[in-house]
């Protein structure tokens, strides 16, 4: 079965699994809104340039063996399924790609026949410019599926290696929202730390940030385990520091949006933690304040 890719947003994330599907000689086109610049080149780690290839017209709907990859930012979301909800067909597979939570819900309310994966990725990715993404560090991607659905072992077998080209290398998760919790915790400390001191993930080794980083940890530990995932905060916190130790020299995607005076995705990082924590009547003061604090700059 021969399937074409479709890849929405001009985003960083976007680019590199453009870039992947472009090497890998892969049928592909990315869809961007007529209000934004596309992203026309991608630099790889060995300094490679690709040139992105966008959609020249618009074939709808799409069909059967088309894969819609959404690398959107949280917000962005519900829009973006909504406008594509009547341009796929009930058997179109949805990928949805972002950080922070919520994803899910959005995805059984609007398109709830359809078959959904989730994905999330430590690959490193910075937009140089309006037209040019660099990839800036080596990682991993976790596929699984959103929610039920009888064509998920097939999918399982038929997109895994296409996203093995695109952003590998990737593996598969039938418990895919243990992994989705885990990655928010690491946003949840990281992301708004770094935005709110301008700094780079390296600098959140220092000891003074060691018990915000903590309580943070904690905080959504205790909220992971109240929703029925369980997360050691021991261990969160081990995963914290490493990924600052492996990520030093980046910026975090939330750094970047306060940077250029954009919408970040508080609320769907430590915003939906305080958001399950107040519905589980569990205090998180710490999420809460890194919530205020960011949404008051």
């Amino acid at each position: 079965m021969s399937w074409r890719i479709n890849i929405l947003g001009s985003g960083a994330i976007g680019g590199l699994c453009a870039a992947g599907a472009h090497k890998a000689k892969l049928t592909y086109r990315c869809f961007v809104r007529q209000d934004r610049n596309p992203l026309r080149y991608a630099e790889g780690l060995d300094g490679q340039i690709t040139t992105l290839e966008y959609a020249s017209n618009d074939s709808y709907p799409l069909g059967d063996t088309d894969l819609l990859i959404m690398p959107l930012k949280a917000f962005q979301l519900e829009d973006a399924l909504r406008q594509w909800q009547g341009k796929i067909s009930l058997n179109t597979p949805v990928l949805l790609l972002h950080n922070g939570m919520g994803g899910v819900e959005l995805a059984r309310d609007i398109i709830p026949d359809n078959p959904v994966l989730l994905a999330t990725t430590s690959h490193g990715a910075l937009k140089l410019n309006a037209d040019t993404v660099k990839h800036t560090g080596l990682g991993a991607t976790m596929l699984g599926m959103a929610f039920h659905h009888p064509k998920a072992i097939s999918l399982q077998h038929q997109l895994t290696p296409i996203m093995e080209a695109c952003i590998g290398p990737v593996t598969w998760r039938d418990d895919m929202h243990n992994a989705l919790w885990q990655k928010l915790l690491i946003n949840c400390a990281i992301n708004p730390l770094t935005a709110l001191a301008n700094v780079n993930n390296g600098e959140l080794a220092q000891a003074s940030y060691r018990p915000t980083l903590q309580a943070i940890c904690e905080e959504v530990c205790l909220t992971a385990q109240a929703c029925g995932i369980f997360i050691d905060a021991k261990s969160a916190l081990e995963q914290v520091l490493n990924v600052i130790e492996n990520t030093a020299e980046n910026y975090s995607s939330m750094h970047q949006d306060i940077a250029h005076k954009r919408p970040t995705e508080i609320d769907a990082i430590n915003g939906y933690v305080v958001k399950q924590a107040q519905k589980k009547g569990i205090d998180v003061p710490v999420n809460t304040q890194m919530l205020l604090a960011i949404k008051a700059l």
